[in-house]
């Protein structure tokens, strides 16, 4: 197996942040794992088909993304993600702005990363 090169997982965030944003599923397809469970911050799960047919379907549009702090640490072929956001969009045609603080487990395989575990939470509007 070959190893990851460094910094690359921070490049595999900044892909799928990309790909959230322009709703390209394709590109989010490669770069969830098969089994990626999302925990929301009321503590739903979602797994892969729902997240993307919630971008295929338009029940999820961002129209902004800016990312305001991120980490990313690889520990070989593993590796997690933590990324502040500020995010806003149309969640089942209903408005929405938030903070989010997204951390995510990542696996190196057939020369990629890709996300197995995710977890969102909502932070406070800062006032």
């Amino acid at each position: 197996m070959t190893e990851p090169a460094e910094d690359s997982l921070a490049a595999a965030e900044t892909a799928l942040q990309r790909a959230q944003l322009t709703g390209d599923v394709v590109a989010l397809e490669a770069l969830l794992h098969p089994d990626v469970v999302y925990v929301a911050p009321d503590g739903a799960e979602f797994d892969k088909s729902q997240d993307l047919e919630s971008h295929a379907s338009g029940q999820l549009r961002l129209t902004s993304l800016e990312p305001l702090q991120s980490t990313a640490r690889q520990f070989g072929t593993t590796g997690a993600t933590r990324t502040r956001v500020k995010i806003a969009g149309l969640a089942a045609d209903q408005p929405f702005e938030a903070q989010m603080v997204y951390t995510r487990t990542w696996r190196f395989h057939d020369g990629r990363w890709q996300v197995v575990q995710a977890h969102g939470a909502s932070l406070p509007h800062e006032p």
